[in-house]
């Protein structure tokens, strides 16, 4: 069978039956290395949905690392987090549970449904699990092997690895993917289980008096993790041109990251140390007070799968600048309306639309007032609706 978007006719001739069925409650077991505190836009996205259908009255249970202090079993938001021997790696926190716990776990969850959202050996040994307990499996494409092989001993692996990914999809009951133009890549590259776009939610509530920032100096704001893959050094030296000539104006990095010390290094040799602020990890409400008080939001990656932190600035009515190297920029941005797309090579390209929105104030409203509206369609509501349905059609199935 091979992977469709939304209009997959047998998705589709199974939905009618599928919402007839009576709505009892469904038993859901995720799987992922981060989840709470959420180091990650996974861990970020994995709360919003397992908290929404906690919520909902579905029996909703974690498998995931085990961090120093924490408790082997915590109770979550109605939503039990099962916690297993952890080790840090490049570091992330990686865990490495026994066969025989996990197996344990598994069948005192007693899930319908095993949704993995992470890759990893937890993952793969619980896919072998749930196989042989005849559960169902469903598995969101978050991570990509360019992901997973960020640090250089790894990147000879990068083919391999890659095609384990291909080979875990192709043993799932349904594969979701969060960008539409991932999804036709990975059918290219020989994804041929049931496949369906579905984005991630952006799990603010939309805050469109946010676009009018308090007075003070010109804010562009970053957050993520400060590792390549994020392309920060870009972010500094298309800032640093803009610094020269637009007067007051700071650049905030919401972040950590094994590149930390080397970004601090690059601003003092750019001159802009002193207009540079390293934040540090921000928890959720933390975060949602920076984005409420930037200008404009840059993410200048050269890989993710969706972009989940332009989506949640988005929510408070910000413009967004993402570069052409994100999968997915066309539909998060509406270039030259809710925001631009720039030039991921060309540090010059940021520097213009920098100063193109500190010298138009009415472009900065209109564009966050357009991306507020875009951002719509990603309510966490309305996504778990379509997770909800998903694994509905996975059962009937």
């Amino acid at each position: 069978m091979t992977a469709v978007q939304l209009a997959n006719p047998v998705a589709e001739a199974r939905r009618a039956p599928a919402d007839r069925q009576t709505r009892a409650p469904l038993r859901v077991c995720m799987i992922s290395d981060d989840f709470l505190p959420a180091a990650t836009g996974v861990g970020v996205l994995l709360q919003s949905v397992s908290r929404e259908l906690a919520r909902r009255g579905h029996t909703v249970s974690i498998v995931t690392t085990r961090r120093p202090g924490e408790p082997e079993l915590e109770i979550w938001e109605g939503v039990r987090v099962n916690r297993t021997f952890t080790l840090k790696v490049y570091g992330f926190y990686q865990a490495l549970p026994s066969r025989r716990r996990l197996a344990r776990l598994l069948r005192e969850e007693d899930p319908q449904i095993v949704h993995y959202h992470y890759l990893g050996v937890l993952q793969e040994r619980a896919r072998r699990i749930a196989r042989e307990l005849k559960v169902r499996n469903v598995y969101t494409y978050n991570m990509t092997a360019e992901h997973l092989t960020q640090p250089w001993p790894l990147r000879p692996l990068r083919g391999l690895i890659a095609r384990r990914i291909i080979k875990f999809c192709n043993t799932c009951d349904r594969v979701l993917v969060p960008s539409g133009a991932l999804l036709q890549q990975i059918v290219r590259e020989g994804v041929r289980a049931p496949s369906q776009f579905l984005s991630n939610p952006a799990d603010f509530p939309a805050r469109p008096e946010a676009g009018a920032k308090p007075a003070g100096p010109f804010a562009v704001l970053f957050a993520g993790r400060l590792e390549p893959e994020k392309n920060v050094p870009y972010l500094l030296d298309a800032f640093a041109a803009f610094a020269r000539s637009c007067g007051p104006c700071v650049l905030e990095l919401a972040g950590r990251g094994s590149q930390e010390q080397a970004m601090r290094r690059r601003a003092v040799r750019l001159g802009i140390a002193d207009k540079v602020r390293f934040l540090g990890f921000l928890d959720h409400a933390r975060l949602g007070e920076r984005y409420a008080a930037c200008d404009v939001f840059v993410l200048p990656s050269l890989v993710e799968t969706q972009g989940m932190v332009a989506m949640e600035a988005m929510r408070f009515a910000k413009p967004v600048i993402v570069t052409d190297r994100i999968v997915s920029a066309r539909e998060l941005v509406d270039d030259g309306s809710s925001g631009f797309i720039v030039n991921a090579d060309d540090a010059g390209n940021l520097t213009e639309k920098l100063s193109r929105l500190h010298s138009d104030a009415a472009l900065r409203e209109r564009m966050g007032l357009a991306g507020l509206a875009r951002s719509e369609r990603w309510g966490v509501t309305r996504i778990v609706d379509e997770t909800e349905r998903c694994y509905r059609e996975v059962l009937a199935g």
